[in-house]
């Protein structure tokens, strides 16, 4: 039972840049090369090779590359909710690639070795098993340390906000909210507005209640709607999919992932921050009663 919610904890989605996707692929590819090159890990049989070994070692480190890059470009475009990524799912896409990378190392035997067993079930397992040893390091030891990593860091920054929210000024200001259908425009009463969230080409917006809490579902970008309140402070835009009114944030928890927030009235979930949002919310958080 300890496994099964540490695996579902909230993790990072790093696979947003691919760029930075490719860098680390090609440093990863240099680390093999070199670890392959120097410690000579695996036994080989010289005397079944068709190339040299240093570019056996050489085909072996830059494969992944391409392998790796291309299921995780997919990988981006499948995956509509980051939120929803946990230590759990990018275990288990780590070893996914891991198996690919080990299956396309048997298929190019023929072009490395001689043997003539090379498409047996044996040296199938064998690649696959090589490829697992090299990269039990990331899935074993890595990941997990990451994880406590990010939750220690963003734990320690939660330590140093106000716990207590500081008296600020009342607004009374009702926002006229625009949008693209001129007839669909609406007022927002900004003392009992709670968040906003993208759903789709629609914005859900959420207010505080005598009886809990509603929610609009308008036809509006979330860009659109966070220019029309950049009169108020304390509104602030703590994810890509979220605006949040700091105001109504009861509570606030770090995970590997940033932050969440829980709000008054809303009892349905909780409103993640961004890790790339969070040292500007830490400062307008910490000020928001100017």
């Amino acid at each position: 039972m300890k496994i099964k919610s540490y695996i579902k904890k909230p993790y990072p989605f790093y696979y947003e840049e691919l760029k930075k996707v490719l860098f680390i692929l090609c440093a990863l590819a240099l680390v093999s090369f070199l670890f392959t090159y120097l410690f000579e890990p695996f036994n080989v049989n010289v005397s079944e090779h068709r190339i040299n070994s240093l570019w056996i070692v050489v085909l072996h480190s830059v494969i992944p590359i391409p392998i790796a890059f291309m299921y995780v470009f997919f990988l981006n475009k499948s995956v509509k909710n980051i939120e929803n990524w946990t230590l759990g799912k990018e275990f288990l896409h780590l070893a996914v690639i891991l198996f690919l990378i080990g299956l396309a190392s048997f298929l190019i035997r023929d072009f490395i070795y001689t043997n003539p067993d090379n498409w047996s079930f044996r040296y199938l397992w064998e690649e696959i098993r090589n490829t697992f040893l090299v990269g039990s390091l990331l899935l074993i030891i890595i990941l997990p340390l990451n994880l406590e990593r990010l939750i220690y860091k963003h734990s320690t920054v939660l330590q140093k906000l106000p716990i207590q929210q500081q008296n600020t000024k009342e607004v009374n200001t009702i926002a006229q909210i625009q949008t693209p259908i001129l007839e669909e425009k609406f007022e927002l009463d900004i003392q009992t507005f709670l968040f906003a969230k993208v759903d789709g080409n629609y914005l859900e917006i959420f207010f505080s209640t005598s009886n809990g809490f509603e929610k609009y579902l308008k036809r509006l970008t979330l860009k659109e709607f966070d220019d029309q309140l950049n009169a108020f402070s304390f509104i602030f835009k703590v994810h890509r999919s979220y605006i949040v009114n700091l105001k109504a944030i009861t509570s606030i928890s770090g995970n590997a992932q940033g932050y969440v927030l829980n709000l008054k009235e809303y009892t349905q979930g909780t409103i993640p921050v961004s890790r790339s949002r969070i040292q500007e919310f830490n400062r307008i958080y910490s000020n928001r009663s100017k």
